[in-house]
């Protein structure tokens, strides 16, 4: 006869370590809001600005920018700052869609600078605290606990440069993050749906996030995608009936202005920016100072520069689809995901450095697909030149934002190479 052994009240059942792992998270959460109250957050004030100018009527000033786009604000601004007594912060042009400006007028007009970046810190930080668990809902390997997913996630966000930036920003890519997150979660769940609802709404916020819409297609998810395209057209007829047509010509020619800028600091990891300092090293462009922290190239970047890197983009994103086409469902998303996020940012126009938040967070999933010691090599090789307290050290190279800028680069790379080798791995 069988006797039921008694349950231990000390053993971590699943229902203990979940719960265990949230409250380290929400924890995180409650002490970080708590630290970002009150701080002023420069990327996060162009939001701010549009949604002032257009409560005020000022429209027409929104998408006014500097003459070489970054680095501050436009001069038309200087007057609605010092009428909100902001004329001594530093702020930076508004690079979103008109719909958001619309929808921030009303804050901007209930609120003082300072009160809306706090409103949007308790929203945003939860967010990221979220985006961990999110993350793990993805990719988390079967046989490790969530509090140990848990502490690796604040490892991340409590220790990266990445983490930091956005945090200190109240960068918008938060929620970015969060919402495409939540969409390859909630495909795993089978809500399509809501999948496809939550990454046009990232869309609607950035534009780079309707580049994911591609692993919905090589996941075989058409209700999924139907549902992107129609949420992504509602709010694009939604900015336009809110905003007017106007508005979305000055944005559209905002974007032109970027991509016509090569912007080299050690905050943007990206491999146009990349060879353009190369170009420099090289002699085929000016030489700028070494020890200036923000160089803007204008004039001589090849025209064929920017063309070749989204056709590497190409041919790299049609690799993995190739590799990652015969994998199991979760595992085909999972490293789908941290793939395009990492050539998202790698070969897109920016890679501004919170733009790896979402693959960093992502990258522990690879010690359940490759060797542990394989895995650790490469999370180490982006981790530690990442670390908050690392990142003041590039000071001491010949060069500091080139330097970073490649071996960071290089480092990406290597990573992006790891994880097709474990899509192929896990093929065999």
């Amino acid at each position: 006869m069988d006797i039921a052994r008694p349950v231990d009240p000390s053993a971590l059942t699943p229902s203990r370590d979940r719960a265990f792992a949230l409250a380290m998270l929400c924890f995180w959460a409650l002490v970080t809001s708590w630290q970002q109250w009150g701080r002023w957050a420069e990327d996060l004030s162009a939001v701010y600005m549009a949604g002032w100018l257009w409560h005020s009527g000022q429209q027409a000033l929104i998408y006014d920018a500097p003459p070489a786009f970054f680095g501050g604000a436009a001069d038309s601004w200087l007057p609605a700052m010092q009428a909100l007594g902001i004329a001594g912060q530093t702020t930076y042009a508004y690079v979103y869609p008109p719909l958001w400006a619309v929808l921030a007028a009303p804050l901007a007009g209930l609120l003082s600078p300072q009160g809306f970046f706090d409103l949007v810190a308790a929203v945003q930080v939860p967010m990221l605290a979220a985006s961990a668990w999110l993350a793990g809902r993805i990719l988390k390997p079967a046989a490790m606990p969530w509090w140990i997913w848990s502490a690796i996630s604040l490892v991340i966000l409590n220790l990266s440069i990445q983490s930091h930036l956005a945090i200190w920003q109240n960068q918008p890519t938060i929620t970015v993050g969060f919402l495409t997150l939540l969409a390859f979660e909630r495909l795993g769940a089978g809500r399509s749906v809501a999948a496809g609802i939550a990454l046009a709404l990232a869309a609607a916020i950035k534009l780079t996030p309707a580049a994911f819409v591609l692993l919905f297609l090589l996941d075989g998810q058409r209700q999924a995608t139907l549902a992107f395209a129609v949420a992504g057209a509602a709010l694009g007829l939604l900015s336009i009936a809110l905003a007017g047509w106007p508005a979305h010509q000055a944005f559209l020619d905002s974007l032109a202005l970027v991509k016509g800028v090569a912007f080299l600091t050690a905050v943007n990891t990206s491999l146009f920016t990349a060879a353009v300092a190369l170009g420099s090293a090289l002699g085929f462009l000016p030489m700028p100072p070494l020890q200036d922290p923000l160089i803007v190239y204008h004039h001589g970047i090849p025209g064929w520069l920017s063309p070749a890197v989204s056709l590497l983009a190409l041919a790299v994103v049609a690799a993995f689809a190739r590799v990652l086409r015969p994998l199991p469902g979760r595992l085909r998303r999972g490293l789908g995901l941290i793939a395009l996020s990492i050539i998202v940012a790698l070969l897109g126009p920016l890679g501004w450095l919170h733009y790896y938040l979402v693959p960093l967070l992502l990258l522990p999933g690879l010690l359940g697909v490759l060797p542990v010691r394989r895995a650790a090599v490469l999370i180490a090789l982006v981790g530690v030149p990442s670390l908050s307290f690392v990142f003041p050290a590039i000071a001491l190279l010949p060069w500091p934002i080139a330097n970073y800028t490649w071996m960071m680069c290089a480092a990406w790379a290597v990573v992006l190479v790891g994880v097709f080798a474990a899509a192929r791995r896990a093929r065999a």
